[in-house]
């Protein structure tokens, strides 16, 4: 039953894994790199780890175990770094650790105590590692490339029954991450892993590969996730098998799926150093959760808020300025982060969370000059999320309910001095604004507007607040963000419906109505909307969204993607966590938010981003029609199916297939081609059911070259 829920899944992301038109062929997200060989995930020592199910099998009982093995492949980067790698365990249970009592070996901490298995040292290098237990023989074999290391005679165990889950990168405790919640016992794994496989008698319960890519990272368990860091050992908002960053980055959050190849070069760049939390406590120095989450342009400077405290490797308090080469705090900076920034009148307003601002006493906004911190008369007496200028006049939009002793719900305009209601106000929260045609704009999480029924957005005509529509129905009901791209207003949140018209998240107004933007975004089950959107934005004519989704109209995107009014297109392999604001500054799309790498380039939670001038769905749509490779049909199939592709240029052209671990099993074609369309008959009757990766590459005689690869499954 369960290959069979695993081979559905695996058809499901086939067939929703077309290839994006208008799309850089060469960034095609739905597949990794080829020929997918020696994948592994890295770990940086810092907090990632991987956590399966309570996988009872994992515990050996004692009453039905007549035997068990454990197969890895490993290596460590921190010599002499006490680390747990693997196991199960925090009461009970078993260990796989290094340099753990007794300095630089590698053993299992099993039965209530550590059995040697190899003297690492300080060797770095990849080695296989296999342990074995019988029962007959009360025998503990542990072999090192083969060879075997120790055999730990006698060895019997009781239970190890604990209730916890199988980990890889960390056992047993996990850290909650921040001042409060870091658990001293956390000896995080610095390294390497390329597999393991564990048998308890002769079933296999654990074979992690690493190396099938397009998010199925665990072969034999539907109920693998990745963490996102809010509550390790819980995914706040992530999705099952959601492991798209392909290429390397030196220091990831989470773990990457990695692999020895040729990466396409990124068009992102990190802005130096960027931001981070820095925490020391009783000789304990360590990086506890941080994240950018708002910006502005002023002077032409780009602002960065957030939740840090340096920026650029310097101490910068929750905000802090970047020249386009070196970043700056503001002064004293505030007391907590800022979760909306504007430039208005020759100076910076900061709103959030925040009742101090560069020593001042400043409640929830606060306005920088170029030299020091202010007040913004009484403030408010609760958060400020957004900002924007319309008419010559600052609006705010937030949580608040009052400014000083006047009544001011949801959105006030300062007039110099103080804080003024626009009508009777927005009953709710104000998370964003926008200008459309001429009017403005106001989306959020609220039910009324100026006393009327509005669900979520509402428009200001210059003396009370009008509901847009019927609003947003299901999920969080929330608009989080909102932008204007080709005359149309757009909506992103975390919603189900807009009107009667389910949306998912994302929907488009014509001063009229609403409309859906094709099957809208999901993938991420944090919330009954499947995935939230918290920024979009319009960079070189078309629209960027970001969040937290794994595909929007039915493309594949890791939360980050491009619409050009027709088309929506991944933006290389995305980022690793959580975007959270995109900007424009210096002609580069900058992406905040708290994540640690973007496509594979190590950043700290902000990136920037260069697309290639002939990116654009419009000029890339003549190389999909020059070359081409069709999905086979049928598929699934069982045993023939029929390949198609097209080339333009006369040349030599290879059809190949592999099965999912990187083994060639067929050339189907491998000869001199001329121009035109083709079809071969791939016969797997040879062949095992599972998914196959069928690649074209063509060298044409002009030197133009096109290479692309797609999946099929076989199924007996």
């Amino acid at each position: 039953m369960k290959t069979f829920i695993y081979l559905i899944l695996l058809i499901i992301i086939t067939i929703d894994a077309g290839a994006q038109s208008g799309c850089d062929p060469l960034l095609n997200s739905n597949l990794p790199p080829s020929p997918y060989v020696d994948g592994y995930l890295t770990f940086d020592g810092k907090g990632d780890f991987l956590r399966s199910g309570d996988l009872s099998p994992l515990e050996f009982p004692v009453n039905s175990t007549d035997s068990f093995s454990i197969h890895t492949k490993f290596k460590i980067s921190a010599p002499y770094r006490p680390m747990y790698i693997f196991g199960k365990c925090r009461l009970a249970g078993w260990i796989i650790g290094y340099n753990n009592n007794e300095s630089g070996y590698i053993s299992i901490y099993i039965n209530n105590t550590w059995k040697r298995i190899y003297q690492l040292g300080s060797d770095t290098s990849w080695h296989n590692y296999t342990i074995k237990y019988k029962k007959a023989d009360q025998t503990l074999y542990t072999y090192v490339d083969g060879v075997l290391t120790n055999s730990h005679t006698g060895f019997t165990y009781s239970s190890m029954d604990d209730n916890s889950a199988f980990s890889v990168g960390n056992v047993g405790f996990f850290a909650q991450y921040g001042p409060q919640s870091v658990n001293l016992y956390s000896l995080w794994f610095e390294g390497s892993i390329a597999e393991i496989k564990i048998f308890s008698n002769s079933n296999c319960v654990v074979n992690y590969g690493f190396n099938e890519g397009s998010g199925q990272v665990a072969r034999d368990s539907l109920t693998y996730f990745y963490t996102d860091r809010s509550y390790p050992g819980y995914s706040s908002c992530g999705i099952s098998h959601l492991m798209l960053g392909y290429m390397l980055a030196q220091d990831s959050c989470d773990p990457e799926w990695s692999a020895f190849d040729s990466p396409v070069q990124s068009q992102f760049t990190p802005l130096g150093p960027g931001t981070q939390y820095w925490y020391s406590s009783e000789g304990m120095e360590y990086y506890a959760e941080h994240t950018s989450i708002t910006m502005a342009i002023h002077n032409g400077i780009l602002i960065n808020g957030g939740f840090f405290n340096m920026a650029g490797g310097n101490p910068a308090k929750f905000i802090a300025s970047w020249n386009g080469s070196t970043w700056s705090p503001l002064g004293g900076g505030l007391n907590h982060e800022p979760l909306g920034l504007i430039s208005y009148n020759g100076e910076v307003f900061a709103g959030g969370l925040f009742d101090s601002a560069g020593g001042v006493s400043a409640k929830y906004v606060a306005r920088w000059n170029g030299s020091q911190w202010q007040n913004a008369g009484d403030g408010f007496n609760s958060v400020v999320n957004t900002f924007i200028e319309y008419n010559g006049d600052l609006i705010a939009g937030g949580w608040f309910t009052a400014s000083g002793n006047e009544i001011i719900s949801g959105v006030s305009k300062w007039d110099g001095s103080n804080w003024r209601s626009m009508g009777t106000g927005i009953i709710g929260t104000v998370y964003a604004f926008c200008i459309f045609r001429g009017e403005l704009y106001a989306g959020g999480c609220f039910n009324y507007a100026s006393g009327i029924p509005a669900g979520g957005i509402a428009r200001w005509d210059g003396n009370k607040w009008n509901p847009v529509g019927a609003g947003i129905a299901g999920g969080d009901k929330t608009i989080y963000t909102l932008a204007v791209y080709n005359n149309e207003l757009y909506a992103g949140g975390g919603f189900i419906k807009m009107g009667d018209d389910y949306c998912y998240n994302i929907a488009k107004y014509n001063g009229s109505s609403w409309r859906p933007v094709g099957s809208g975004a999901d993938g991420a089950y944090c919330n009954v909307s499947r995935a939230y959107i918290t920024s979009l934005k319009v960079f070189n004519n078309e629209l960027y969204a970001a969040g937290l989704f794994s595909r929007i109209n039915g493309v594949t995107a890791n939360k980050l993607a491009r619409y050009n009014g027709t088309n929506w297109c991944s933006v290389e392999y995305g980022v690793d966590l959580r975007p959270r604001a995109l900007e424009v500054y210096d002609n580069e799309l900058i992406i905040n938010g708290d994540f640690y790498s973007a496509s594979g380039v190590e950043c700290n939670n902000i990136v920037k981003y260069t697309p290639k001038k002939n990116l654009t769905g419009i000029e890339n749509n003549n190389t999909s029609r020059e070359f081409k490779l069709e999905q086979n049909y049928p598929n699934p199939f069982n045993p023939v199916t029929r390949i198609g592709f097209r080339i333009a240029n006369p040349g030599f052209v290879t059809l190949k297939v592999f099965d999912i671990t990187g083994k060639q099993v067929a050339v189907l074609a491998q000869k001199d081609m001329q121009p035109g369309n083709y079809n071969f008959d791939f016969d797997g009757q040879a062949f095992g059911s599972g998914v196959y990766i069928y690649r074209l590459e063509t060298a044409g005689n002009d030197g133009t070259r096109y290479t692309e690869s797609k999946k099929m499954i076989l199924i007996k």
